[in-house]
């Protein structure tokens, strides 16, 4: 639980709390956001007590190390008084984003948990002078939400990946399920792209070209399942369609080799998150081209 405390008429009484396991991502009609249900404690200002006053604003902004400011909030319009018994206000804050400002934090994430500050201000009125003071944050709440949460109840919540970029419809004959079933392990592709496993990333993809082979009777035969999708087509074209699909799967067998220190000149090649979104782009093209249409 990440908390902090914020200040009214010179004493700490306002408490905010925001558990990262309680995020969410949300679909507001095509345009991602992340839902932050805000937890706010009220306790009465002033030394004694005695100083009367009313929350009218929360406003945050979050930040991350690498980014700096990448995104705002304010709560719905408020009118809250303290409280002498504390218990607990439950409010929403949900922060719309963009798929630009998305990549640049999932890639300074890389795989690691999603971590980020939330700097507050909030407004509030004191009856009895009739005036209004802003009080800014003197901290911040550091969240840190654990990778598996982050993925599957932020990312996936979204469904936009920075890496699909063709859309794929599958045909309801025998020969359309056949190809959706070996398309189904490009979806695992994306979760571990999500997590990080970047070496993992080629080798699922591997095995889904592998997979589509198998299923039209090739038996691991990729090259000669591309070349026989092109059977009609003119021998020239069969035979560069064939060569450059079979690059990009040769490109795959980096998946299986150990993750290699970049200083060992003799060691196999490392993977990259700029390999892995590179083989995840070309293997939906290459569903997206190689798919029958009926």
């Amino acid at each position: 639980m990440s908390e902090i405390s914020l200040e009214v008429a010179g004493r700490q009484v306002i408490t905010v709390r925001l558990d990262p396991n309680s995020l969410n991502g949300r679909d507001l009609g095509g345009q991602p956001a992340l839902y932050l249900p805000i937890q706010l404690q009220l306790l009465p200002a002033g030394q004694s007590g005695d100083v009367q006053y009313t929350l009218v604003r929360v406003a945050g902004k979050l930040l991350n190390p690498p980014l700096g400011e990448f995104a705002s909030f304010e709560l719905s319009p408020l009118a809250v008084a303290p409280n002498a018994n504390p218990f607990y206000r439950q409010y929403e804050a949900m922060v719309t984003l963009d798929s630009q400002r998305i990549r640049r934090f999932e890639d300074s994430r890389s795989g690691n948990d999603a971590y980020f500050q939330v700097m507050l201000s909030i407004l509030v009125w004191y009856p009895a002078e009739h005036k209004f003071e802003a009080e800014p944050s003197r901290g911040s709440l550091e969240v840190r939400v654990p990778k598996s949460h982050w993925v599957e109840k932020v990312v996936s919540v979204w469904n936009l990946s920075n890496i699909k970029v063709v859309e794929i419809e599958f045909p309801k004959s025998a020969a359309g399920q056949v190809f959706a079933a070996s398309y189904t392990r490009i979806d695992e592709a994306e979760k571990q792209f999500a997590n990080g496993q970047y070496k993992q990333v080629l080798t699922t993809l591997r095995l889904s070209f592998e997979a589509l082979a198998n299923s039209l009777g090739f038996e691991r035969r990729v090259r000669d399942c591309f070349e026989s999708l092109f059977a009609s087509s003119h021998p020239d074209k069969k035979e560069k369609a064939r060569d450059a699909l079979t690059g990009i799967y040769k490109f795959l067998h980096l998946g299986p080799h150990e993750q290699a220190n970049q200083s060992d000149p003799g060691a196999q090649p490392a993977v990259s998150r700029q390999d892995a979104r590179f083989a995840l782009t070309m293997a939906h093209a290459i569903f997206e081209y190689i798919t029958p249409r009926a």
